[in-house]
């Protein structure tokens, strides 16, 4: 039976309580520096250390400042590998505090390959994600995703990628159902008030957002009612060409997702004779960048 060293100890003492408590655990990261001895426990102590000082509080400044300070310990000074895994933990914490020049700086001290930019791109993107800044993550997931087919497959990079990956899409797939569902409920709430109003144009705005949610959520049968009810105000009401391209346009994304080629065509061709009939300029402002993208879309698609 291997006995734990107190640095193996404390380390796991300090994980169980970041569970429960992630502040008094990063208060305990200063002690487990006086206990750690080998390479292998300094780099342990900034892999946990930028977890929970970074993904987990974003204590983007104290972990920095911890970690540079594992970087002066006496076994680090001559381990090139664990000064350099530092070192992207220390780029990954400016970037994420905004400080482009000083991350710039750490990233040349912690990268020696293609290896190393994956990791780097991969700490940064998963640590933006975690906490909750998405947009902000995909440049670096891109910039991963283009590193990694670069490397052999026995580079341990790729095993980290494909974790990191394998993580954040079950994290991003929680999430997509969540909003999925928030799509669905929040266009009836929608729908429900606009239908209150008494202006029919205001009512049919009202459906095109609807439809326009209900694509969002990947529902182009509930679209296409959104559609069906525009059309039903327009046959009602002296509907101009732009309600009718609208109403077109729409349809033409539903039919589209559903996978039905020729009839988004068909709505294609409409919006665009609908569009040769408007004559306020301001209208075919609003409406150009819509047709341009819809025209874009189904020569993709084609």
């Amino acid at each position: 039976m291997v006995t734990p060293t107190p640095f193996s100890r404390l380390l796991k003492e300090a994980a169980d309580l970041a569970a429960r408590d992630p502040a008094s655990a990063f208060a305990q990261l200063d002690e487990l520096f006086g206990k750690s001895s080998t390479p292998s426990e300094v780099l342990q102590l900034g892999t946990f250390a930028a977890h929970l000082g970074g993904s987990t509080l974003a204590r983007w400044d104290d972990t920095a400042a911890l970690l540079n300070k594992l970087l002066t310990h006496p076994v680090v000074v001559t381990d090139a590998a664990v000064q350099r895994s530092l070192w992207r933990a220390v780029a990954v914490m400016h970037r994420c505090a905004g400080r482009s020049g000083d991350a710039e700086n750490a990233a040349k001290q912690g990268c020696a390959g293609p290896g190393d930019v994956c990791r780097l791109a991969l700490m940064t993107g998963n640590t933006l994600a975690s906490r909750g800044r998405g947009a902000e993550s995909l440049g670096f997931l891109r910039e991963a995703a283009t590193a990694v087919k670069t490397l052999e497959p026995q580079d341990e990079a790729v095993a980290m990628a494909a974790t990191v990956a394998g993580n954040l899409m079950r994290m991003a797939e929680q999430q997509a159902r969540q909003v999925h569902e928030l799509l669905c409920v929040v266009s009836e709430v929608h729908q429900a008030a606009w239908d209150k109003h008494p202006d029919w144009r205001a009512r049919h705005r009202g459906w095109f957002q609807t439809g326009q949610a209900q694509l969002m959520a990947n529902q182009p049968t509930g679209a296409l009612a959104a559609v069906q009810a525009m059309m039903t105000l327009e046959d009602l009401n002296q509907a101009g060409p732009i309600e009718r391209f609208f109403t077109a346009a729409l349809a033409c994304r539903a039919q589209s997702v559903r996978g039905q080629e020729r009839l988004a065509q068909g709505a294609l061709e409409a919006c665009q004779d609908f569009a040769k009939r408007i004559e306020m300029p301001d209208q075919l402002a609003a409406i150009k960048p819509l047709l341009a993208d819809l025209e874009s879309s189904l020569r993709r698609e084609g």
